[in-house]
């Protein structure tokens, strides 16, 4: 079996990143796709220590700074 060696990307106007007061990062990824096949939204929280933490954090800095 061949693997995926190419990253996956999710496009940015799918995305939307928040911190949270108490920290945690809110990641919502949106769904796709014909309005009456359409699943509802993805969403994830990542807190300081997860693995995923540091990866989120940076993409929100990157956009403030985008913005």
């Amino acid at each position: 079996m061949a693997l995926n060696t190419t990253p996956a990307s999710i496009p940015d106007e799918r995305l939307s990143i928040e911190k949270r007061g108490d920290g945690a990062i809110l990641v919502r990824v949106k769904s796709a796709g014909p309005e009456a096949a359409r699943l509802p939204d993805a969403v994830f929280s990542f807190r300081c220590g997860d693995p995923q933490y540091a990866y989120w954090l940076r993409r929100l800095t990157e956009h403030a700074e985008g913005s």
